[in-house]
């Protein structure tokens, strides 16, 4: 049979076990939400860039004058690039894309801006801005597309809003488990010497090592995951955007390392120790 300090230090060491593997599992799930939320946001931000309005110049415009124009239009705030389209460049393509060959002297395509903008709201005012403009011939708005754009916009903010949640959970749920195995063991040391002043930072000292360790375990295994996922996902031809591992390494890296900083040197504030 075991006596009390046997029995004590069987218990200890399964709560640190269990703590341990615990943690990993909660870092394991935290970078989970953390790839997904970078993942939306890299989505988000190539949508916003696809959103592009095409005007057609008109033929009189001289060189300076398009660039005058172009430089105008950049300085609209709601503008994120303007490409100009040379009339050659733009039958070379047609051509591409039809499989023919056509006599560049039957080329009808006219010089065009393609004008990219931030948001689908912004559209109106460029409109505005276009019809006033005396350079601009005609522009072509695709509402349909715009709105498609709108709405996927709309449904992967909804996800990274999700995702983001999911994250504070994951970190609040980490440093709750934390704390409990620190308590645990000041504890532990009241009942062995409940005149010691440092109790709570001894508690404090012997788990962050533990936590250190299995915080790292749970990101290399979320690493191991997240390649073995995407290339199964990319294969299935499921979902093709996903981000590398290279690119959402040094971020996952370095919320991990954050994360281990705070938790060794964020000092504790709990009155430790009791005299008699």
């Amino acid at each position: 049979m075991f006596n009390v300090n046997e029995k004590r230090e069987i218990k200890k060491f399964a709560g640190v076990k269990r703590g341990f593997l615990t943690i990993i599992a909660i870092t394991f799930i935290f970078n989970i939400f953390f790839a997904g939320f970078l993942n939306i946001s890299s989505q988000v931000n190539e949508l916003k860039g696809k959103n592009f309005i095409m005007a057609e110049l008109q033929n009189s415009l001289s060189q300076s004058n398009k660039e005058e124009l172009e430089r105008k239009l950049l300085s609209l705030k709601e503008v994120q690039k303007v490409i100009y389209i040379d009339s050659y460049t733009a039958f070379q393509d047609l051509q591409k894309n039809l499989g023919i060959v056509i006599p560049r002297g039957e080329n009808p395509l006219p010089d065009t801006l393609r004008i990219y903008f931030k948001k689908a709201e912004d559209v109106e005012k460029l409109q505005s801005v276009l019809e006033e403009s005396q350079g601009i011939k005609e522009f072509f708005v695709d509402g349909i597309y715009i709105s498609e754009i709108n709405n996927r916009v709309k449904v992967l903010n909804l996800f990274g809003i999700i995702f983001g949640v999911g994250m504070l959970c994951s970190l609040f749920t980490l440093s709750s488990i934390f704390k409990s195995q620190i308590e645990a063991d000041y504890l532990m040391n009241i009942i062995v010497d409940d005149t010691n002043p440092r109790n709570y930072i001894k508690a404090k000292n012997v788990n962050l090592l533990p936590f250190t360790v299995s915080t790292l375990i749970g990101l290399l295994l979320f690493f191991n995951f997240y390649v073995i996922i995407r290339k199964g996902l990319i294969r299935g031809n499921i979902f093709m955007d996903l981000l590398s591992l290279l690119q959402i390494f040094y971020f996952q890296v370095g919320v991990t390392i954050f994360v281990i900083i705070l938790a060794w040197f964020v000092p504790t504030h709990r009155k430790i120790g009791v005299r008699k």
